[in-house]
């Protein structure tokens, strides 16, 4: 017990220290931290995702693929400060990602999720994209209670992006968590950039050298300053006047 006690504030403290590149972003990490402690004790939400995560296996499917819940609690408390009216993702897989931007706009109690994902190959039944295990579909961890602010487009990015971000008009915050070519990345950021509010934030996953940092090589170009959580989550703001230093910093 008493070690548990003090693994806790270890954790916070740890925490609060990974969170301090995103003053970079013009994100309280102080506050940011507080939404995060909220979001751990919602038990409600992580008893489903683990719920549905044992039920895959427990059906002898090889499941994973999703963002990493450190990445995704930041996600959560990213939407909570910023309580948009857009939000757009690409790439959904098992809807990790998904949930916890959804949880986070029900407890605003306002915004909309737009999420953009590949469809079933209809020759085999499976999914084009990756870990939606056979006879589930793309957000098989969405809990239920969280779809009513949810609008999925199953499709090719290159297609779908473009109509849903003309459609949304303006987008308060975009995440990128699709194809990981540099191509790719720079494809979606630029077609999203015109319509992300001045203030917006954009944000991308596995921004590192191992898959890419074409995020990173965006930021510089827009002259912005981004940061990158854990070597993983990418996080930049479209700035309201002048442009950034570009300078960005990594955690």
């Amino acid at each position: 017990g008493f070690l548990q006690g003090l693994r806790l504030p270890a954790r916070a403290i740890r925490l609060l220290m990974d969170l301090r590149a995103l003053w970079a972003v013009g994100v309280s990490p102080l506050r940011l931290a507080l939404y995060v402690a909220e979001l751990e004790l919602d038990r409600r939400f992580w008893a489903h995702l683990s719920a549905r995560i044992r039920e895959a296996r427990n059906a002898g499917s090889d499941v994973g693929g999703w963002v990493s819940f450190g990445a995704g609690s930041v996600l959560y408390g990213l939407v909570r400060l910023e309580r948009p009216d857009i939000v757009v993702e690409t790439g959904v897989g098992p809807g990790t990602s998904s949930a916890f931007i959804l949880n986070a706009l029900r407890r605003n109690r306002a915004g909309v999720l737009h999420s953009i994902d590949l469809p079933q190959d209809l020759s085999t039944g499976a999914y084009q994209t990756t870990h939606v295990p056979a006879g589930l579909g793309a957000g098989w961890m969405v809990p239920g209670w969280l779809k009513e602010s949810w609008r999925l487009t199953i499709g090719d990015a290159r297609v779908e992006l473009p109509r849903v971000v003309r459609a949304a008009g303006a987008v308060d915050v975009f995440f990128h968590d699709s194809l990981h070519t540099d191509e790719h990345v720079l494809f979606e950021l630029n077609t999203v950039w015109p319509f992300v509010r001045p203030g917006g934030l954009i944000l991308a996953d596995d921004v590192n050298s191992r898959w890419s940092l074409a995020f990173v090589e965006f930021c510089r170009r827009q002259g912005l300053s981004p940061t990158v959580f854990r070597d993983r989550l990418g996080v930049a703001r479209k700035p309201n006047g002048a442009p950034g230093t570009g300078r960005g910093s990594f955690c």
